[in-house]
C-alpha cells in the first residue's frame, strides 16, 4: 500500500508542478482529509453500530443460552416423565394382565361352585334315589321273608325232614375259565352258608350242600359228570360255564329232567322255551349290540372278528356282525368265506382246541388288509376268546405286530386302538396277570363288554364276605351269578316240598321272577333267559409303577342302546 501512495504523490507533484500551482495540491489534500474524517467517522460510526449489535447479539445468545438450558431441562423432565408413562403403561398392562387372571379364577371358582352345587345336587338325588332303593329292597326282602316263610310252612315236611340235599356244580377249575370257575365255586360255598343259616333260624333242619366237579372245558368229560350226577340223585345243577358244555348235555338234561342253571352262558342259540335251562345271564343278542356300538363309538366302519367256533363264539359273533351292519346302515355283507375290501365284516374262526394260530393270525391279517385298502384306520377288530387270548395276542406281537399298533380315530381325548373284546376276557386275570400277554394287553386296552346289573345291599354283603374269606380275589359275575343261581335252586326246591326236577323246572320262572339276589330281580325271558339291563365295559392299563390291571371303562345301557362314560383311552 505504501509503494502505490508514494506512486501518487510523485504524480501529483508533477502534475503540480506541470500546472505550476502548489495551492491546488493544498486544496487537494485538504479534501482529501476531509473526506478520509468523514470516512473515519462514519467507519467509527459503523464499528459502534457492529459493537452495538454484537452486543445485542452476544445478548440473543445469552438470551439463548439460557432458553436452550431451560429447553434441556425441559426435554430431561418430558424424558423422566416419558419413563415414568412407560412404567404406568407397564403397570397398567400388569394390571389388565392380572385383571384378567383374577377374572379368569373368578371364573373358575365361581364354576367350581357351581360344579359343586351341581355335584351335590347329583349326590343329594343318588341318595334320594339310593334311599328309595333301599327302602324298597327292605318291602322287597319282607316280601320275600314272609314268601319264604309261607314256603317253609307249605313245605313244613322238607323243612323239618332233616335231609341234606346235594345241588351238583359243573364248573371250569383248570382250563380256559379256570378264574371265572373257581370265583363261581367259592361264592356257591357262601350261599350254601348263608342259607343253611336261613333254614336254621327258622327252625328247619334240612340242609344244602354242593358237589363240585371240575369239568376243564372238556365236552365228551361233562357229559359222565351230568350222568355221574344223575345217578347220586342231584335233580339240579349250577353250570356249566361255557355253551358248548350246555350244547353237549343239555340233550340228557331235558330227557332226564336234570335243571341246569348258568350263570353266564349266553349263546343265542340256547334260548329255547321250556327246555330245563335256565341262564341267570342274558343271551348274546344283546351283548352284539354293546359290542358293535362301542366298536362304532370308536370310529370304525369295519370290522373283524377273531372267534372260537364253538357255541358260544359262532352265537355272539353272528350277533355282533349282524348288529354292526345294522349299525353302518346295512351296507355291505358279513364274510365268513374270506374276505374282499367291500365287505363290512369278515370272521376268521378258530379251533378252541388249538394251541398255535399262526393260521389263524395270517387269516386275521389278510382279512384286515383286506378292510383296511377301502377304510384306512377304520377297521376294529373284536376278539371273543376266552383265555387262549393270551397265545393269541402274544403270536400276533411276534408275527404281524403291526395289528398292534392300528388306530381308530376315536372320540374325545383322540385315537384308540382297533382291539374290543367281550366277556369270554373281561376282568380275566389270567389274561391281565400273564407276564408275556399282560403288557401287551395293556397297550390294546382291550375293552371289553360283560351284562352287569346294579349293586344293592346283598351285593355289597357279598363282597364283604368273599374278600374276608378269599382275600387277594375277586367277586365278579361269575361269583354273583352263581350265587344267586344256588339260592334259586333251594328256592325252587323249596317252593316244590320236595327234589323233584320236573316239579322245579315247572316254578323256576316263577321263583326267579320273585326272587331279589345280589344281582338285583333275576327276571327271566320264556326262553329262560335273564331281562338285560346293563354291559360294564372293562379295559386293561398299567398304572405308574405297577402292573397290568383290569378297570371300569363305561357302560351299555340295553335300555337306550346308548353307551355311558365310555373310556377306552
Amino acid at each position: 500500500m505504501s509503494y502505490f501512495l508514494s506512486l501518487k504523490v510523485v504524480i501529483i507533484l508533477i502534475l503540480a508542478a506541470a500546472s505550476g500551482s502548489l495551492g491546488g495540491v493544498a486544496y487537494y489534500y485538504q479534501t482529501r482529509t476531509a473526506n478520509l474524517d468523514s470516512q473515519v467517522s462514519t467507519l467509527s460510526n459503523n464499528a459502534s453500530s457492529l459493537n452495538d449489535q454484537i452486543a445485542a447479539l452476544k445478548a440473543d445468545i445469552a438470551n439463548l443460552t439460557s432458553q436452550i438450558s431451560r429447553l434441556q431441562l425441559i426435554n430431561s423432565q418430558l424424558n423422566q416423565t416419558y419413563l415414568r408413562i412407560q412404567s404406568l403403561e407397564a403397570q397398567v398392562i400388569a394390571a389388565n394382565t392380572q385383571l384378567q387372571s383374577l377374572e379368569t379364577q373368578l371364573s373358575d371358582e365361581i364354576g367350581k361352585v357351581q360344579s359343586l352345587e351341581s355335584s351335590f345336587n347329583t349326590q343329594l338325588n343318588t341318595l334320594n334315589a339310593e334311599l328309595a332303593q333301599d327302602q324298597a329292597e327292605i318291602a322287597q326282602l319282607q316280601t320275600q321273608i314272609s314268601q319264604l316263610q309261607t314256603q317253609l310252612q307249605q313245605s313244613s315236611g322238607l323243612c323239618l325232614s332233616g335231609k341234606t340235599i346235594t345241588i351238583g356244580e359243573l364248573l371250569d377249575l383248570s382250563d380256559g375259565l379256570s378264574i371265572q370257575g373257581i370265583r363261581a365255586r367259592d361264592s356257591s360255598l357262601i350261599a350254601i352258608n348263608d342259607i343253611n343259616n336261613f333254614l336254621s333260624s327258622a327252625g328247619c333242619t334240612l340242609k344244602f350242600v354242593v358237589s363240585v366237579t371240575d369239568y376243564a372245558l372238556d365236552y365228551s368229560k361233562v357229559i359222565g359228570d351230568l350222568q355221574a350226577f344223575d345217578f347220586q340223585g342231584i335233580q339240579v345243577v349250577v353250570g356249566p360255564i361255557n355253551a358248548g358244555a350246555i350244547n353237549a348235555i343239555l340233550p340228557y338234561a331235558d330227557s332226564h329232567h336234570i335243571v341246569l342253571i348258568s350263570p353266564d352262558v349266553t349263546s343265542i342259540a340256547l334260548a329255547i322255551p321250556n327246555d330245563y335251562l335256565f341262564r341267570t345271564a342274558p343271551n348274546d343278542r344283546w351283548q352284539g349290540m354293546a359290542d358293535a356300538r362301542m366298536a362304532r363309538a370308536e370310529g370304525a366302519t369295519k370290522l373283524v372278528i377273531v372267534q372260537r367256533h364253538d357255541t358260544y363264539g359262532d352265537s355272539l359273533a353272528n350277533a355282533t356282525a349282524s348288529d354292526f351292519k345294522y349299525l353302518a346302515g346295512n351296507s355291505g355283507i358279513v364274510d365268513t368265506g374270506g374276505c374282499v375290501g367291500s365287505d363290512t365284516v369278515c370272521v376268521i374262526q378258530y379251533d378252541p382246541s388249538i394251541t398255535d394260530f399262526t393260521t389263524t393270525i395270517a387269516a386275521l391279517n389278510n382279512a384286515f388288509n383286506a378292510l383296511n385298502a377301502t377304510a384306512t384306520n377304520r377297521v376294529a377288530i373284536d376278539a371273543i376268546s376266552f383265555e387262549e387270548f393270551t397265545q393269541i395276542i402274544y403270536q400276533v406281537s411276534l408275527q404281524v405286530p403291526s395289528l398292534l399298533n392300528g388306530r381308530l380315530p376315536g372320540a374325545g381325548a383322540g385315537s384308540t386302538s382297533m382291539w374290543t373284546g367281550t366277556h369270554g376276557e373281561a376282568q380275566d386275570t389270567v389274561i391281565s396277570s400273564d407276564s408275556t400277554s399282560g403288557p401287551l394287553v395293556s397297550k390294546i386296552r382291550l375293552p371289553s363288554t360283560t351284562y352287569s346289573f346294579l349293586n344293592n345291599t346283598k351285593t355289597e354283603r357279598l363282597y364283604a364276605a368273599f374278600s374276608n374269606t378269599y382275600p387277594g380275589n375277586i367277586c365278579d359275575l361269575f361269583c354273583r351269578g352263581a350265587y344267586d343261581d344256588v339260592w334259586l335252586a333251594a328256592l325252587a326246591t323249596l317252593q316244590v316240598g320236595s327234589y323233584d326236577g320236573t316239579r322245579i323246572q315247572a316254578v323256576m320262572l316263577t321263583v326267579a321272577d320273585n326272587y331279589y339276589g345280589v344281582t338285583g330281580w333275576t327276571q327271566l325271558e320264556p326262553s329262560g333267559d335273564r331281562v338285560a339291563a346293563i354291559y360294564e365295559i372293562w379295559k386293561v392299563v398299567t398304572p405308574s409303577g405297577g402292573t397290568p390291571t383290569w378297570v371300569y371303562a363305561g357302560s351299555w345301557d340295553a335300555t337306550t342302546n346308548s353307551l355311558v362314560g365310555f373310556n377306552p383311552y
